[in-house]
């Protein structure tokens, strides 16, 4: 264990912290983490604690939901230039104009949003359960899907909905081509593709399997 692992040990102790990184986290900070997982997993996983300080290691909008989730304890963000081009994508008054365009619409807004987009939104969803609750609202009802329109896309594909699509997406997942897949499965050719539903169509339909992170999914880190 180096110095800086101990300085920072010590410190939780002190302040009854504890860390949170997601997966989308350096190596040296997952391994400094108390628990390592996806963002709604880590703030559920806050919850069971009875730390008084939350430290999450991740963008604002998953510090937001930790907080939401853990409304007595401090949240704090090690950085608070980390944003999520998604989450940024949509502002609360640019949607609350769009829901006053559209009355009787329904708000579905995936995780991966902030607060005040959550406030505007009549139900939340996972990438990983965003199917399932869609498919048991009525198949007449009206839905705003924000703000991701990869996703909502690819939902609207798999349930036959023809949901309206927030023009939002992020940078990551929107920037694969499908000429960058096609030279990787030349070069690997029995390798299994897997994507995530927040890519755009074109290249989920060169993949193997679609899929996302399990529900709640998170993990203790390693031993320091």
């Amino acid at each position: 264990m180096n110095i800086l692992t101990q300085k920072i040990n010590t410190l939780k102790q002190e302040k009854n912290a504890i860390i949170l990184a997601h997966y989308y986290t350096l190596p040296e900070v997952q391994e400094v983490a108390d628990f390592v997982g996806d963002s709604l997993g880590l703030a559920r996983k806050a919850a069971e604690t009875d730390a008084d300080i939350i430290l999450f290691a991740g963008v604002h909008f998953m510090a937001e939901t930790a907080k939401i989730l853990n409304p007595t304890k401090k949240v704090l963000v090690p950085d608070m230039s980390a944003g999520c081009s998604l989450a940024d994508s949509c502002k609360a008054e640019k949607l609350a104009e769009y829901k006053a365009k559209h009355p009787g619409y329904k708000v579905l807004s995936y995780v991966n949003c902030s607060a005040a987009v959550k406030a505007l939104s009549d139900l939340i969803v996972t990438s990983g359960n965003a199917l399932k609750l869609v498919n048991q609202l009525p198949e007449d009802e009206k839905i705003i899907f924000v703000p991701d329109g990869n996703l909502g896309d690819y939902i609207n594909r798999m349930t036959g909905r023809e949901m309206l699509l927030w023009d939002g997406a992020c940078c990551v997942h929107d920037h694969y081509e499908v000429e960058q897949l096609e030279k990787m499965k030349a070069e690997h050719p029995d390798a299994i593709v897997v994507a995530h539903p927040e890519c755009r169509r074109e290249m989920l339909e060169k993949v193997d399997f679609i899929g996302s992170t399990p529900p709640c999914s998170t993990s203790s880190a390693r031993a320091m």
